[in-house]
C-alpha cells in the first residue's frame, strides 16, 4: 500500500507533468506551422545566417543615414524607404500585404543561381527566392515590425519537393503568416499544407523544425542548403 504522504507526492508530480505537457503543446501551437523547432545542427546554415545578420546591420545603417541625409547615394535604400513609407499608411495586416506585393514587384525574377545577398543588393538586381525574402525581412524591420515577430524560413513546396525555397514569416496576433515570392496571397502557416518547413532563422539563431519534417531534415541536402542551387524565385 502507498502511504497518504507518498500518494499526495505522486498526485502533485503528475499534476506538474500535465501542466508542463499542456504548456508545451500550447507553445508549439503558437509557433509557425504549429511545430516545435530546436537549435540547428547544421553548421553551414549557422554560418550563412551569422554573415547575413552582419549584412542586415550594415543595410539598416545605410537606410538610417538615407532617412536623414538628402544626398543619399544609395538608390536601393531610397527605393526601400519609399516602399516602407507607403506601406505605413495601412494597418498592420494591410501593411504586411503591401510590403509583400511591392517587393515581389520590385525584384525581377531570374532562374540563375543567386548568392545570399544583402537586402539592398537584393533590391538592385534580378533575384531568386532568397532575394525577395531577405529584402522583405529588412523592410518589415524598417516598418516597425518587432524582431520577435519576423523570421526567415527555409522550406520545400509540397508540389515541387525537389527544390528548397526561402520565404518570410511574420506574426499577426496569434498567427504566423507566410510572405512568399511565388504568390501575392498571404496564408496562415498553421492552416496550409502546401509547405514543408525545414529551418527558421531569427535573432536567436537557426532552428530545425521537428515533427512531420524530421525525415526531410535527414535527407542528403547539404549542397542544397549551402548554395541553394536548386532554389528558385
Amino acid at each position: 500500500m502507498i502511504g497518504t504522504r507518498w500518494r499526495n507526492h505522486l498526485i502533485a508530480a503528475a499534476g506538474l507533468l500535465a501542466v508542463a505537457f499542456t504548456t508545451s503543446l500550447a507553445s508549439a501551437d503558437m509557433e509557425p506551422f504549429g511545430l516545435e523547432a530546436v537549435s540547428s545542427r547544421y553548421s553551414d546554415l549557422i554560418i550563412i545566417w551569422r554573415e547575413l545578420q552582419l549584412k542586415f546591420a550594415e543595410d539598416e545603417g545605410e537606410i538610417s543615414r538615407c532617412r536623414v541625409e538628402r544626398a543619399c547615394s544609395s538608390s536601393a535604400a531610397k527605393r526601400l524607404i519609399s516602399i516602407v513609407d507607403e506601406a505605413r499608411h495601412y494597418d498592420r495586416r494591410h501593411l504586411i500585404g503591401h510590403l509583400n506585393r511591392s517587393i515581389n514587384a520590385a525584384i525581377p525574377a531570374t532562374r540563375a543561381n543567386v548568392p545570399w545577398l544583402s537586402p539592398l543588393a537584393a533590391l538592385s538586381q534580378a533575384g531568386d527566392c532568397k532575394s525577395y525574402a531577405i529584402a522583405k525581412y529588412l523592410a518589415l524591420a524598417d516598418a516597425g515590425i518587432d524582431v520577435r515577430d519576423r523570421r526567415l524560413v527555409m522550406l520545400r513546396i509540397a508540389t515541387v519537393p525537389a527544390e528548397l525555397h526561402l520565404a518570410v514569416l511574420v506574426r499577426d496576433g496569434e498567427r504566423w503568416l507566410i510572405l512568399d515570392s511565388r504568390t501575392l496571397t498571404i496564408v496562415d502557416s498553421a492552416a496550409t499544407r502546401q509547405y514543408v518547413p525545414l529551418h527558421e532563422f531569427d535573432e536567436n539563431g537557426v532552428r530545425d523544425f521537428r515533427g512531420p519534417t524530421k525525415q526531410m531534415l535527414d535527407t542528403d541536402e547539404t549542397d542544397e542548403r549551402s548554395t541553394f542551387s536548386k532554389s528558385r524565385s
